[in-house]
């Protein structure tokens, strides 16, 4: 995925323990949002917070070092933000796709169940009841 010009590895959807970590920095940016207590605060310490739990989910999800890798040192409110939800939509789709690959999968694996198997020995003979 490329996120505000930087190429990212895709997140495995599929794998327990990177979704556990996706998971996981995302809930923690939820609560440090939900944390900010803005009165009495400067405009400049509460994009400075926010951003810091935007570098911290990319960080835990792709590496240290990531935030600088995506953001410079750039600590802008609107680009950490926009960054954030285009991770969040990739692994939406992503998750989608992979949704309906399943779907699929099973849909064939319970017609092949219904079907009755050919019979390969089309001239079994049949057994006629015995004569007295």
């Amino acid at each position: 995925m490329v996120i505000n010009g930087v190429n990212l590895p895709d997140i495995d959807v599929a794998d327990a323990l990177a979704m556990e970590r996706y998971e996981h920095a995302h809930d923690n940016v939820a609560k440090a949002m939900d944390d900010l207590h803005p009165e009495g605060k400067r405009q400049s310490e509460l994009i400075r917070a926010q951003c810091t739990a935007v570098f911290n989910f990319f960080n835990e999800v792709f590496g240290e070092g990531t935030d600088k890798k995506v953001f410079g040192e750039s600590v802008n409110l609107t680009t950490c933000l926009n960054a954030y939800e285009d991770v969040i939509k990739a692994v939406n789709a992503l998750g989608t796709k992979l949704g309906n690959m399943y779907k699929g999968k099973a849909s064939a694996i319970n017609n092949h169940r219904g079907k009755k198997h050919k019979q390969y020995n089309h001239y079994k003979k049949t057994l006629k009841p015995a004569t007295k």
